[in-house]
């Protein structure tokens, strides 16, 4: 009786993480479109434009000037953390609907939870961390220094929920 009942908490906590990517996807895509102009000349159009980060000439060629390419990045990436939330709530309700039912449908909800973690490290990682810290060069601009520490706290969440969803088992 004791087994099934730290099982059923298992299954609760688990499925209470999951919640974690859904809610990260859901709220940067609302904080991106209810401030969607702020951000562009806020961060967007500096970053991809890579104004005031001291780049030199040989630096300075792979920079994006174009406002229109600014707002379709922009568009992308809204897009990918929506996509991952919605993918994360999808997983989080199919788990909620088997947490009384078969581990092999649990296990599977899991699963679409941790592939909604892995496209978020892609996000965060890729494009925020490497494109945007590496290729626009945010840690040489004063005003974009926290992206980089910023998504590397986002992967790290993510990494933790994927790593708990991936590999533990349910307690028999």
């Amino acid at each position: 009786m004791a087994d099934k009942k730290t099982a059923y908490l298992s299954r609760i906590l688990q499925t209470a993480l999951a919640f974690v990517p859904f809610c990260l996807g859901l709220f940067a895509f609302l904080n991106n479109v209810t401030d969607w102009t702020g951000t562009m000349e806020r961060f967007t159009l500096p970053l991809m434009s890579m104004a005031g980060n001291a780049a030199s000439e040989t630096q300075g060629w792979r920079s994006v000037g174009s406002p229109m390419l600014a707002h379709l990045a922009y568009g992308f990436v809204t897009t990918l953390e929506l996509a991952m939330g919605l993918l994360a709530a999808y997983g989080a309700v199919g788990m909620i609907r088997h947490c009384n039912g078969s581990s092999a449908e649990f296990r599977r909800h899991s699963r679409v939870v941790c592939l909604a973690c892995m496209l978020g490290a892609l996000i965060y990682c890729l494009i925020f961390f490497t494109v945007g810290g590496d290729w626009f060069l945010a840690w040489k601009n004063e005003e974009l220094l926290f992206l980089q520490g910023d998504s590397l706290n986002y992967a790290t969440v993510l990494a933790i929920v994927f790593l708990y969803l991936r590999f533990v088992d349910d307690i028999r």
